[in-house]
């Protein structure tokens, strides 16, 4: 009996330092996008085409929790749940009255990155995949007769970048991407456009460990 006890004593003291070195994180950010800019016309019985096009990708936030996993002395698993918020701008020129309008779009989604860290020296590089869940948008766009939006609920992307802790605090830079088309879709008087408009962010965050 005690020579099982010596043998498990080891192994409890070394899981509990295991997990004692488990540190949780909350961080926030800017995020900037960078949206390819198509553009498509519509072509309306008794009327020229009505051209559509993406104007500009606005800043955006983003705020969530990081658990930081240790599997080595320079390697570590970095798993996030962050929620993030952006805003885009789009343009309609209708060329029949020679006008021009801006309309605006914020969408919300959560973002589950799986990051694997290396640390070399004072820096930390990250990289890993990124699970992207729609949750909502509003638009000056659904105000517009016979003009609706619709979203993909998920997509894959990635993330490579690198930190720097100093103390508690840990400042990370990444560039996050797509893997596959971030699924928008424009429905204008029955008919469907499919734009590959991938967002591609760079993201700017503080965290606070404990």
């Amino acid at each position: 009996m005690r020579n099982r006890i010596a043998l498990l004593l080891p192994l409890l003291l070394l899981s509990g330092l295991s997990f004692a070195q488990i540190e949780l994180g909350l961080k926030a950010g800017l995020t900037t996008q960078s949206l390819q800019g198509e553009s498509f016309s519509v072509d309306r019985e008794g009327r020229q085409d009505l051209m559509f096009a993406l104007e500009d990708a606005d800043y955006g936030f983003q705020f969530g929790a990081l658990l930081r996993i240790p599997l080595g002395e320079k390697l570590s698993l970095q798993p996030e749940v962050t929620f993030n918020s952006a805003k885009n701008n789009y343009r309609i020129d209708d060329p029949e009255d020679n006008s021009s309008v801006i309309f605006d779009e914020r969408y919300n989604d959560v973002n589950v990155p799986v990051l694997l860290s290396y640390k070399l020296a004072f820096l930390r590089l990250n990289a890993g995949p990124v699970g992207h869940f729609f949750l909502s948008s509003t638009s000056d766009l659904s105000d517009q007769e016979g003009i609706d939006r619709t979203f993909e609920t998920f997509n894959m992307g990635y993330a490579l970048g690198g930190s720097i802790d100093i103390g508690p605090l840990t400042f990370d830079v990444r560039y996050d991407g797509n893997l596959g088309k971030y699924g928008e879709t424009f429905t204008v008087d029955g008919s469907s456009f499919r734009i590959d408009q991938a967002p591609k962010r760079w993201i700017g965050t503080v965290a606070y460990r404990f």
